[in-house]
């Protein structure tokens, strides 16, 4: 297609940003040679463009865009490497810590999330962007002044946060057991506190004039703020791909802005007057997003064609979203490590390609006569335009959906054909509720109009998501060869020229096809019983999968690792979702680890057993409260009843006992499927358990798991004499064993 022909600055520009995101995987010494390395070559290029006329213009072309890429890994050196430095000198336990609050990132009963700016502690003044975590609920404003004594670590890169190797910040976590001390209001100028202020303003003013549910819906949909939202809402649009309706995006920009400059057209407002206003409320909007990197690089895509029509130059859209993105870099050059800007920068570049791909491609068409004839083929050139739009934003961004989230909304195409364009209308009914919502009669209308908009949107998007096909994982190794292959293979067909550019179109759908095949036959070998175990120290969970679904029954202390482990394990063998947890007993540390794993998992159902004191009980309740909040069904069950945890495995559990000798609960149970049995202990068995249930049903398993919640020491009697299925006993370091039934 040749989309660098005729474009230098857009050449210029990916040069920049390709070498932006080669610099994340680069250290210090190697940036400082590559630095070193392009100054040269830069400098061999411009004089070699002196001495040989004939090449003159190529040899600058190539001069520049060393250039940039010397600049890009010089940016990175200066922003990124050596903060990273400097922040690892504040890395500290029990400190006081001076921190301002700017923005909540979440916030639950269990545990909240603020991100802000540390001011200081003592070791200095770093005043710079950090994130708190409590471990209990909490409502601090923006602009809040927090004195607290907390650990301070750098937040490197994990799988979870998204993002990518290079984005590191200081996270803070709290050490005291009661309410901070609120010194002050901050009263330093920050564009990120002023802007937080506002959203709260607008917070107040929707959940003041709607109910509670459209208000969190309104919030998302125009500040990105969903820490009002549910997880099981935050869940359904996830799963039914329809996510960046809650991110200030381009599709925000162009609903907002157009709405604007139409009414400025009719009020005959001059063209470069509305090109100063509506750049003003761009940088509005920037600011109600919370300076969002998908709404920012709208605002400069934006800007730059203002800046062609000033100096009468053609726009050209894909050389806008090459500068936006330079920009963006050249002035935070942190955010390479955002999976939001890569997210929000691939899914552009791809309707923009393809957008040019369809229209140089002439089809043949035919005369229509009849009114309705005209009126149904202009419909369906719409829906074949939506189509188009969502198909080729995912085609580009299925290799970080691959690298980072592991799967992907098959349904995504359809719910955009159905909940975008509810999604585009909310807005503007969002808008007008704020602007017009206090007027007598015509706010209360408004205001009935959105919460019904509201209803249908979620009840559309929990349709969409609640179906057995909604999401495929991408954790397949076929899976990461054929969108790595065919991601190649575009980039390298866009870039050349084509004489016939139908084979553009010919990638992805036989990159599709492909995938389907081998998944398919990959669901056909591999439709058998799976099993894995999990322990260190007490802390150990059974994963039991049947091919299709996937159920953990924990038994430790209530720690989040367990279920973190145990998740990875599903996440690496391509499953998408938990069909159920199951909890042997009660610990306190459980809610919070609940909390943390049903917001950031797809979780089903979660089975408790029966509360058999005052403190299980308050336990039960709030993990029952907090599985409601994301969705989860919460369903009690009793000792030795047996209880099917999906369609082809149960569990009954056979003891649950105090041990004497620890603090820890001694768990005994029975996990049962089609291929056979598996028996869980958590001490071994002595002379005492000879009539237990345990050792009664012990000869009709498959597999034993000794495990290590209880401490109790004592000789076994099972030995290999009397027990000839598979053993396997947990060790002092972490283990993690995959097993089957075959013996």
């Amino acid at each position: 297609m040749g989309i660098f022909c005729k474009r230098p600055l857009c050449l210029f520009c990916f040069c920049f940003i390709a070498a932006s995101l080669l610099a994340t995987v680069l250290g210090i010494w190697l940036k400082l040679g590559t630095i070193l390395l392009f100054a040269l070559l830069t400098a061999l290029l411009l004089i070699l463009s002196r001495k040989i006329k004939k090449r003159k213009y190529g040899l600058i072309e190539a001069a520049i865009c060393t250039f940039f890429v010397l600049l890009a890994v010089t940016s990175s050196l200066l922003a990124v490497d050596l903060p990273i430095k400097r922040l690892e000198g504040y890395v500290s336990e029990g400190t006081p810590v001076a921190f301002v609050v700017s923005n909540k990132e979440y916030s639950s009963k269990y545990s909240t999330k603020y991100e802000g700016i540390l001011l200081y502690t003592d070791k200095g003044a770093p005043k710079a962007k950090a994130y708190l975590t409590l471990d209990h609920e909490a409502d601090y404003k923006a602009g809040d002044k927090l004195l607290l004594v907390g650990d301070i670590s750098l937040c490197e890169y994990e799988e979870s946060t998204l993002s990518l190797p290079r984005d590191v910040n200081l996270e803070i976590t709290s050490t005291l057991d009661k309410d901070l001390i609120v010194d002050s209001r901050y009263e330093g100028f920050s564009l990120s506190i002023t802007a937080a202020r506002i959203r709260e303003h607008i917070r107040d003013v929707f959940f003041g004039r709607l109910n509670a549910q459209s208000a969190a819906l309104s919030i998302g949909v125009l500040t990105s703020d969903t820490s009002a939202l549910s997880g099981e809402v935050i869940r359904d649009f996830r799963r039914s791909g329809v996510s960046h309706l809650l991110a200030v995006s381009g599709l925000h920009l162009a609903v907002i802005i157009g709405a604007c400059e139409f009414l400025l057209m009719k009020l005959r407002v001059s063209k470069m007057l509305r090109c100063i206003i509506l750049t003003v409320l761009s940088f509005f909007v920037i600011c109600l997003s919370g300076f969002s990197l998908s709404a920012l690089r709208s605002v400069l895509m934006l800007l730059v064609t203002y800046l062609c029509y000033a100096l009468s130059r053609e726009p050209d859209t894909l050389t806008s979203l090459s500068v936006a993105g330079a920009l963006i870099l050249l002035v935070s050059p942190v955010s390479v490590g955002s999976i939001s800007f890569w997210l929000s920068f691939l899914a552009t570049l791809g309707i923009i390609l393809y957008s040019e791909l369809i229209s140089s491609i002439h089809f043949r068409r035919r005369n229509r006569k009849s009114r309705l004839m005209q009126i149904l083929a202009s419909l369906s050139r719409k829906l074949v335009g939506a189509l188009t739009v969502t198909l080729s934003a995912n085609v580009f961004i299925c290799i970080l959906l691959w690298a980072f989230f592991k799967e992907t909304s098959v349904i995504s195409p359809i719910s955009n054909l159905s909940i975008t364009p509810l999604g585009e209308a909310y807005l503007v009914l969002t808008l007008l509720v704020l602007v017009f919502g206090k007027i007598p009669f015509v706010g209360a209308f408004l205001c009935k109009i959105t919460e019904a908009l509201a209803s249908v949107m979620l009840a559309l998007s929990s349709r969409l998501s609640s179906l057995d096909f909604s999401v495929v994982s991408l954790s397949y190794a076929f899976a990461g060869i054929i969108i790595t292959a065919s991601s190649i293979a575009l980039l390298t067909l866009f870039i050349i020229k084509l004489r016939d550019k139908r084979i553009l179109f010919a990638v992805p759908t036989v990159a599709v096809a492909i995938f389907c095949c081998c998944l398919l036959v990959h669901n056909s070998i591999n439709s058998h019983v799976k099993l894995a175990y999990s322990g260190e120290a007490g802390h150990d969970s059974v994963v039991i999968s049947d091919g299709r679904t996937l159920s953990i029954i924990d038994v430790s202390d209530g720690s989040y690792s367990p279920f973190y482990s145990s998740y990875a394990w599903a996440k690496k063998n391509a499953y998408v979702e938990v069909e159920s947890v199951v909890l042997t007993h009660y610990h306190e540390k459980h809610i919070s680890s609940l909390d943390k794993f049903f917001r950031s998992v797809i979780a089903n159902k979660v089975y408790l057993p029966a509360p058999e004191n005052e403190g299980e009980l308050l336990i039960c309740k709030d993990i029952v409260a907090l599985a409601k909040e994301n969705g989860v069904l919460a369903e009690i069950y009793e000792k030795e009843n047996l209880i099917a945890i999906n369609d082809t495995s149960f569990i009954y559990l056979l003891d649950q006992s105090n041990d004497e000798n620890s603090s820890k609960t001694n768990i005994r149970f029975l996990a049962g499927t089609n291929e056979g049995l598996l028996c869980y202990l958590s001490s071994p068995l002595t002379p005492e358990d000879e009539n237990s249930p345990a050792s009664a049903i012990l000869g009709s398993a498959d597999a034993l798991i000794i495990g290590t919640h209880s401490k109790k020491e004592a000789e076994e009697t099972i030995s290999p004499k009397d027990y000839s299925g598979k053993v396997i006993r947990s060790t002092e370091e972490e283990i993690l064993v995959e097993f089957s039934f075959d013996k």
